[in-house]
């Protein structure tokens, strides 16, 4: 699958090399269309940043990492110390910063909501596309204006690197240890008539499932200095394998937490 990139002349676009290496797409102005088939993945950059958008559903818009979108300000305002992700990664007892390994980043969302939360948070995202979009969404945040976005931002760093191969550094000692590892693998679709989220779907095109979470599971727990929380979709797991120190439920999704301290 032959990745494009369409931009709006005369926008800059040689930060993205840090990811991927331009000189291998197909790159298009922003008004040539035509050459695009209804099956090739299209990252789309202009004044409003980096975007993805998948053509094989054309009623789809694109997706940017956009951490003022007005649903995640909702759920961050709303959000308390109770709620689901909060209370796994423990900061219902904990008052003290915390440092929060997220070893499977995806758009970010909730490495930004713990950020904004107080924890310190190192993003991890294997694929140079979805750092891509990681990076420019941190840079519009960092530039937007807004003092606290700006101050929330400061707490989130990323690197483009596989979890694995950076759990064996922590293990190492060549890289520094963290309090909570968070795990959100992209499973693969289920087969239910419901349509997917249009970013979750889009990520499922473009991002394998993780087969051996079983493997980073165990790397997290020798590395974590707390707890290692894993997302779990659906339901609470009624005997899941390896066994948690305890869940915590969700709507659409719930966590299991393994205590490592």
């Amino acid at each position: 699958m032959q990745l494009i990139l369409q931009k709006c002349d005369p926008a800059d676009i040689s930060w993205l090399d840090e990811f991927i290496n331009i000189k291998e797409l197909r790159v298009l102005p922003e008004i040539d269309s035509l050459s695009i088939t209804n099956k090739e993945p299209v990252l789309y950059y202009n004044a409003l940043g980096l975007s993805l958008k998948s053509t094989v559903d054309e009623n789809s818009s694109p997706s940017r990492v956009d951490f003022k979108h007005p649903r995640i300000q909702h759920r961050l305002a709303t959000s308390t110390r109770s709620e689901g992700l909060l209370k796994a990664v423990g900061l219902d007892k904990n008052r003290s910063q915390l440092s929060v390994l997220d070893a499977t980043a995806g758009m970010g969302v909730e490495a930004y909501i713990l950020a904004a939360s107080g924890c310190r948070v190192l993003m991890l995202e294997k694929s140079g596309i979805m750092a891509a979009l990681l990076h420019d969404g941190l840079k519009r945040g960092m530039n937007s204006g807004d003092t606290r976005l700006c101050q929330e931002l400061q707490n989130l760093t990323l690197k483009m690197v596989d979890s694995n191969d950076y759990l064996e550094l922590i293990k190492a000692g060549q890289e520094e240890a963290v309090d909570v590892i968070i795990l959100d693998p992209m499973f693969p679709p289920r087969q239910k008539s419901a349509k997917v989220k249009k970013t979750m779907a889009l990520m499922q095109e473009f991002l394998p499932p993780n087969e051996d979470i079983e493997t980073l599971l165990g790397k997290a727990c020798e590395c974590a200095g707390k707890r290692v929380v894993l997302k779990r979709p659906g339901k609470m797991s009624k005997q899941p394998d390896p066994k948690p120190d305890f869940q915590v439920p969700g709507r659409a999704c719930h966590f299991q937490v393994f205590l490592t301290g």
